[in-house]
């Protein structure tokens, strides 16, 4: 165990951050092809594989904020700071493409 609290990404940077033309393209993309569901509320459990043509691009927490951000902005769950199990697997395949599964936990606050 390492005694520390751990920081946010959102601490980590001064300054205001903009969304890039390629962000705003792959937000709108994911918006479009996602498909509506029910909102889960509470707490929930998101798992996240990442098909990838190479397993070594890019850093596998790289990938999670933003089709994050596409899940709360789709209204599949109510907020992201309700993820409260997260896994993020990335597995070599012909075609790039990515799963999201959601589970509802039990509230433990």
């Amino acid at each position: 165990m390492i005694p520390i609290k751990s920081i946010s990404v959102n601490e980590c940077w001064q300054g205001r951050r903009f969304a890039t033309p390629k962000y705003k393209d792959f937000t709108k993309d994911m918006l479009r092809v996602m498909p509506n569901r029910e909102v889960i509320k509470g707490n929930v459990h998101l798992k996240i594989t990442l098909y990838l043509k190479s397993v070594l691009r890019g850093d596998i927490d790289n990938f999670v904020k933003p089709i994050v951000d596409c899940i709360v902005k789709k209204g599949w769950i109510e907020d992201d700071r309700f993820i409260q199990k997260m896994e993020v697997e990335k597995i070599k395949s012909d075609l790039d493409s990515i799963e999201i599964e959601l589970k509802n936990l039990k509230t433990n606050n």
